[in-house]
Formats: C-alpha cells, sequence, structure tokens
C-alpha cells in the first residue's frame, strides 16, 4: 500500500497552524537537549537480533507505519507488530480513545483493549509529531501519560519505551526540526514521570546540521526502506532489559 501521499499530508497537519503558535515556543531554548546522563535513556547494547526484534509491538503515526507497508518486520506487509488507526497516521488528542487496528483480527479497538489481548512484551510508542506543536506542554504530556496509564492497567508486565520523534529533512520546514528537539524533551520527561524507558532514535538518523539525513527519505518526513532499516538497528541495539 504506497498511501504516503496521503500520509505525508496528514503528517504536515502539525505543522499548518505554526504561524499562530510562534510564541508559544520563543521562550524555549531550543538547542539540543542531552540525555546522555539520565537511566530514562536506553543505552547502547549488543545486537538483540531479530528474537528481540519480535518481541516489540510497534505504536505510532504514519512514521511507524512505513514498518508495515514496507513489510520491514516479520510478516512482511501483513505483519501483526505495527499498530494505527485504519488510516495509518495516530494525532496527540485523546490519544488514549483513539482506535487502532488489532492486526490479529482486523477490528478496531482502543490501545488498551489491543494490549489486553495481546500482552505484549515491549510496546514501542512513536507519537506526538501530530499535533504537539498546536498545544502546550502541559496537555501533551497529560494525553501521553493516559495512554501509557491505559496501556499499563491493561497489560501491567509490558515494557514501555517511548521513542524521540525523527527529525526532518532540511527543506521540509525551516523551523521544525527546532520544535521537534522541544517535542522530544516533553516526551523524554513523560517516559521519566510514568517510569517507561526513552529511545533516542533521532540522534542515529542526523545529520550533523540535525536535519533528517538526505537517503533517509523521499518527501522530506516519513522514512525510506533504508531508513526504516537504520532505525530498527538502532531498536535492536539499544535493548530494554528486564528491570
Amino acid at each position: 500500500m504506497r498511501n504516503f501521499e496521503f500520509l505525508a499530508a496528514a503528517c504536515a497537519f502539525a505543522f499548518c497552524f505554526a504561524s499562530y503558535n510562534e510564541s508559544l515556543h520563543s521562550s524555549y531554548d531550543v538547542q539540543a537537549f542531552s540525555f546522555s546522563e539520565s537511566d530514562t535513556i536506553l543505552k547502547q547494547t549488543e545486537h538483540g537480533g531479530v528474537e528481540y526484534l519480535n518481541k516489540i509491538i510497534f505504536l505510532g503515526d504514519s512514521r511507524t507505519y512505513g514498518l508495515k507497508s514496507f513489510g520491514m518486520l516479520e510478516g512482511g506487509q501483513k505483519t501483526t507488530q505495527v499498530w494505527t488507526p485504519k488510516n495509518g497516521t495516530m494525532s496527540i488528542w485523546d490519544m488514549q480513545y483513539q482506535k487502532i487496528v488489532y492486526p490479529d483480527t482486523g477490528i478496531e479497538m482502543t490501545c488498551a483493549d489491543a494490549a489486553a489481548l495481546k500482552q505484549p512484551e515491549i510496546i514501542l510508542i512513536s507519537l506526538g509529531f501530530n499535533g504537539f506543536d498546536i498545544v502546550e506542554k502541559d496537555y501533551f504530556i497529560f494525553e501521553y501519560t493516559k495512554l501509557i496509564e491505559s496501556i499499563k492497567a491493561a497489560s501491567p508486565d509490558t515494557k514501555i519505551i517511548l521513542q524521540s520523534m525523527f527529525p526532518v529533512r532540511h527543506d521540509y520546514s525551516l523551523t521544525a526540526n527546532e520544535r521537534i528537539k522541544i517535542g522530544n524533551e516533553w516526551i523524554f520527561e513523560t517516559a521519566q514521570k510514568n517510569y517507561a524507558k526513552f529511545l533516542n532514535t533521532s540522534e542515529v538518523l542526523s545529520d550533523k546540521d540535525g536535519f533528517l539525513l538526505e537517503e533517509y527519505t523521499t518527501d522530506g518526513c516519513h522514512l525510506t526502506p533504508l531508513g526504516l532499516d537504520v532505525q530498527i538497528e538502532y531498536v535492536c541495539t539499544h535493548m530494554i532489559g528486564d528491570s
């Protein structure tokens, strides 16, 4: 399913209100945020291989959907490891109530209901890009937290990883990456507050200036199979432990 024109439009929606919101970010420090000293961030490990990768459910927006549409995981385009809504993307509003397609049955349900059925060992959440720029920090963290809490209540033994938002290419938006850095600080803080782990995948997808590397995208936002391979490699070399 090659539906990336639509997905790119949905992705771009998050930024179309930027002109209304410049004052919101003018007080923030947009320099790179250092996560390296925190126990919340997942550090480099040995390679977990397919055995580790197959334990993970990837819950996210259109940038996660590429794992399914390009057949990057076990099962190819019929993988049961990718949870997204039917339209392939997901926003930050009312995250806990938005419905994903549960791939085992094809039925739409909330993430919590899916977690209750699947009881996954690991859920890697990649959300925030669609909408974070037009909400306040407190709202963003509140909505993210409610999603995490609902999943934990449904599947208490599931380990939860929050993945950083990926950067965008230099020509996608003049100020997008500055705002993404801020959003990743919010995601990191959310992980800390909820005893989840933070996976800083953006660092391996960025060039020296912090933009998404040219070879990893065709539209400036979504990852190509090459970019997705780099993401998967990073996931497998930054494993979550048993604690």
